[in-house]
């Protein structure tokens, strides 16, 4: 039987009136000059000079990676990561378990010089570099085009870390993050930027997804952002969240956004509320309580399956001084399907917002207080070159 009531915050309170009271506190937002928005702007821009044809091909490609199970097979948090050797553009082997003697590795795949967010990627990772470093961290980016290739794009980027060729896409292929590209896609791609001069032929026809995973001493994968969505990309500050969170350890506030950034996002990893969620954890939303753990997870499963292509972004997360709550702000979109907790369906994209306040018990959430807004429907919006 649920009995849970966290300490100090009856289990009626009003929810806006329990943030208020830590709002007041003055902490401040999370800063809006991100490199998603960076990459939201080459997004915009591009679509508003995209022919209404290639919008749609690309639009299509993406339902249709998302729906061929490909967040199933890729590693998740938890996951023990695979060894690997490559050769980095000077010629050198590097070999992951070598790197992880010296501290946690930071893995990142990249599609190729020829793919502007990945420049742009790139540049962020650059810049944070320094950060990384300092918290005991290497980064090592894969791509799959050929050395001579990736030496020219170290030396002109003037990039700071390893930059391995994963040729035939061999080791991201161990990672899960290997897939298929149309017939329409692939056509468009050799012609525009050569894909088989860069990649090779026998491995145009594929690509990896361009996931970031933080992996431990140890090799296990304490941090992963995986999106089959390329315009969405790890945030480095994420990374030096996942970083501090190895050295410190987790507080309330990173495994909050690791929920929101791989749970309620790709790839819908439902195995981090057996991890980080109490067995009496209680929802409240809705007018109502889902109560234990189990059900909860069973909810959050029944309200992915009812939408397609939802993603959570987070506006705001901060704590209070001794850690034991959280408060959240958010938008969820989604392709179409039906908002949590409803019954009518969208056929076409609708966004809602939302405010929470969580409990943090024991290194358990405890409780969540949920408020949201009712769903509006959105345009519908293309994948990008």
């Amino acid at each position: 039987m649920i009995t849970r009531a966290p300490a100090h915050l009856p289990r009626k309170t009003p929810i806006l009136t329990a943030i208020g009271s830590l709002w007041a506190l003055g902490f401040a937002a999370l800063s809006a000059d991100s490199l998603q928005d960076k990459l939201d702007a080459r997004r915009d821009s591009f679509l508003a000079r995209a022919p209404q044809e290639t919008i749609a091909s690309q639009q299509s490609a993406l339902r249709e990676l998302e729906d061929s199970g490909i967040y199933d097979r890729v590693l998740k948090v938890g996951d023990k990561a695979p060894d690997i050797t490559l050769a980095n553009a000077a010629g050198k082997t590097v070999q992951l378990a070598e790197l992880l003697k010296k501290g946690p590795v930071v893995l990142t795949w990249y599609r190729g010089a020829w793919c502007p967010y990945c420049n742009l990627t790139l540049a962020e990772l650059a810049a944070k570099t320094p950060r990384f470093e300092e918290l005991g961290a290497t980064l090592v980016a894969l791509t799959p085009e050929k050395p001579d290739i990736t030496a020219a794009t170290v030396k002109d980027s003037k990039l700071p870390f390893e930059v391995l060729s994963d040729i035939g896409h061999q080791v991201a292929d161990r990672y899960g993050l290997v897939f298929r590209l149309n017939d329409e896609t692939r056509k468009r791609y050799d012609e525009r930027f050569e894909i088989s001069r860069r990649n090779g032929t026998q491995a145009a026809d594929r690509l990896p997804l361009p996931a970031t995973y933080v992996i431990d001493p140890t090799g296990v994968i304490r941090y992963a952002f995986i999106d089959a969505d390329y315009r969405r990309r790890a945030e480095p500050d994420r990374i030096v969240d996942a970083l501090v969170a190895l050295r410190d350890g987790p507080d309330a506030r990173h495994l909050l956004l690791q929920f929101w950034e791989n749970t309620w996002s790709p790839p819908y990893d439902l195995g981090l509320i057996d991890r980080h969620f109490a067995e009496d954890f209680i929802l409240t939303s809705a007018g109502r309580d889902i109560a234990g753990r189990p059900a909860f997870r069973e909810w959050v499963r029944q309200s992915l399956a009812a939408s397609r292509g939802l993603r959570m972004k987070n506006l705001e997360c901060f704590e209070n001084a001794d850690g034991t709550r959280v408060v959240s702000r958010w938008s969820v979109r989604a392709d179409g399907g039906a908002v949590p907790d409803s019954h009518s369906a969208h056929d076409q994209p609708f966004q809602f917002t939302g405010i929470a306040l969580w409990a943090f018990e024991d290194s358990k959430f405890t409780h969540n207080w949920v408020e949201r807004s009712a769903a509006r429907p959105l345009a519908e919006s293309g994948q990008s070159e």
